[in-house]
């Protein structure tokens, strides 16, 4: 029988991850996309160490997925190792009665198993909510507040060797909004430009802000959702040709797509009411203007669209960093290619 768990933040979560047994269940619940990865990056890396991680590891998504198959997984043996790990994604977007079946597992779950529910958000008051987070070790990774992500920024930097003056981290703080993955984004093209010097002032953030093709961007996904082959090639070419270099333009795609699967998944509630763009853009963590402005391409996206294109733009991501030797424009133009193509449900 399982005993209660506690409740944890995110900082908490991943200074003690390292220094403790896994906990045989785990709740991840909030809006912050980069604070859920972060904490299932860090658990997959305690749980499953070296050991024949291919046999260990399964992930599933709660849209494509049902309650058998989630304890099918549970119930398998470790192969090569003392644990494995199972990671439901999307726990909210679980049919009501596969959340339900996990009632009894939650309660008395397999010793050699770690799983891990992330999702947004639960509804409280349903008997299968209770039972998870009085059953789990809940991680609560809601976005930060606005006066947070300064010092976010500023822990963040120093962890890529990075220091920025104040008055440059109250403009980034500012441009970015609370979204951590875009702040992420921004801070790592910076030290990528500012290599090997890691000093940046306000003038290196305005350069920064100042120089990206936010219009380019939206036009190629335009295009791309249209699988107009044709325009998002032409340009992005022209894109590269105006002097973006070709990470920085990867970095904005990867941002872009980032935004769209949030914004699709945060478009209705848990009680499946659509929420205006006001509210969508407060729990998202982004601008009003900016939420508007992907709802106009949103539509054009599926999920598994969008989940072929980060594995897309992941495989473009190495091969920009010299795994492969080919020069960025064939990079990039395969990219296009990929995330062009109409995907398939498996």
């Amino acid at each position: 029988m399982a005993t209660p768990r506690q409740t944890t933040t995110p900082n908490a979560f991943l200074a003690q991850i390292n220094k403790v047994i896994p906990a045989p269940v785990y709740l991840f619940l909030g809006e912050e996309e980069f604070l859920l990865d972060s904490c299932l990056a860090a658990l997959k890396k305690s749980t499953l160490k070296d050991a024949a991680e291919a046999f260990n590891y399964d992930l599933v998504f709660g849209e494509d997925s049902d309650a058998q198959e989630i304890l099918t997984f549970c119930e398998t043996l470790p192969v090569f190792a003392s644990r494995r790990l199972v990671a439901v994604k999307h726990i909210d977007k679980l049919r009501p009665r596969s959340l339900d079946a996990l009632q009894a597992y939650v309660i008395d779950p397999v010793a050699s198993t770690c799983l891990a529910l992330i999702g947004t958000k639960l509804d409280g008051r349903s008997k299968a909510t209770q039972t998870l987070k009085k059953s789990a070790v809940l991680v609560e990774c809601a976005p930060l507040l606005s006066r947070d992500i300064p010092r976010w920024i500023r822990q963040y930097s120093a962890t890529i060797g990075l220091r920025i003056d104040e008055p440059g981290i109250v403009l980034l703080t500012s441009a970015c909004g609370r979204d951590l993955y875009t702040v992420k984004h921004e801070l790592d093209k910076l030290a990528t430009y500012l290599t090997p010097h890691t000093h940046a002032t306000l003038a290196d953030i305005q350069a920064l802000l100042a120089g990206e093709s936010i219009d380019s961007v939206f036009e190629i996904c335009n295009a791309i959702g249209r699988r107009d082959l044709a325009s998002a090639l032409l340009t992005m070419r022209a894109t590269i040709e105006a002097g973006e270099p070709p990470l920085r333009l990867l970095a904005l795609l990867t941002t872009q797509f980032r935004q769209l699967w949030k914004v699709k998944s945060l478009t209705q509630d848990v009680n499946g009411t659509r929420l205006t763009p006001d509210a969508l853009a407060k729990t998202a963590g982004l601008s009003s203007f900016r939420v508007k402005s992907l709802l106009t391409q949103v539509g054009q996206f599926t999920t598994n669209d969008l989940r072929a294109a980060f594995a897309s733009i992941a495989e473009a991501d190495s091969r920009l960093k010299g795994f492969g030797g080919q020069p960025p424009v064939i990079v990039l133009d395969a990219l296009v290619i990929a995330l062009c193509r109409e995907t398939t449900v498996p």
